[in-house]
């Protein structure tokens, strides 16, 4: 890992990196543009790809930037979503979820949906680098209870979300499963 990697939040100014990143990936994910957990899954599906990167667009453009760029050299290399629990609406929506019946206490504050790292720059230790410097700009923005959603699949290191090892090492206790393949895990900070 290279020792110039640096981090900035998402925002309008950023915006041209991240689409540049992401740009070099077709959207990633079959054109997510990291768009599936700021909607309903039902919108996200009528959309195009050009639709979930113009949504993203919007949401960037409005000030609901939700994420981090890694930067080698100043060159997008990676990114991790997170942000305000309230903006990821699709987690709520997810029955598993809402069978937890979650006391007040127990509500998150934020939330990382996604962590992705450019094909060519995989296996640097670039997601855990993300996720950590997540974690400390949630400490910076006042901190509380964080939510991730990693998968635990078969196989090598699961795509888009990191590992339950990555997540563990940062900190994070494994809550229960959502479904088959989707751990619920969390940290205060």
């Amino acid at each position: 890992m290279s020792e110039a990697l640096t981090v900035k939040e998402f925002t309008s100014e950023t915006w041209a990196d991240f689409e540049a990143l992401f740009g070099k990936h077709k959207g990633v994910s079959g054109g997510c543009w990291c768009v599936f957990h700021l909607c309903p899954s039902s919108e996200f599906n009528a959309m195009t790809r050009e639709g979930r990167r113009d949504f993203q667009q919007r949401q960037v453009e409005l000030g609901c930037g939700s994420g981090l760029l890694v930067y080698d050299q100043g060159v997008p290399v990676a990114w991790c979503q997170f942000g305000a629990a309230e903006r990821f609406r699709q987690i709520e929506r997810m029955r598993a979820y809402q069978a937890l019946n979650l006391p007040a206490e127990l509500r998150p504050r934020w939330r990382i949906s996604c962590i992705f790292v450019d094909k060519h720059r995989r296996r640097e230790g670039l997601s855990q680098f993300a996720l950590h410097a997540a974690v400390g700009l949630i400490r910076e923005h006042g901190g509380g209870l964080v939510e991730s959603f990693p998968l635990d699949l078969p196989g090598p290191r699961p795509p888009y979300t990191g590992s339950e090892a990555m997540y563990l090492r940062e900190g994070f206790e494994t809550i229960t499963r959502l479904g088959k393949n989707t751990l619920l895990m969390r940290l205060l900070v």
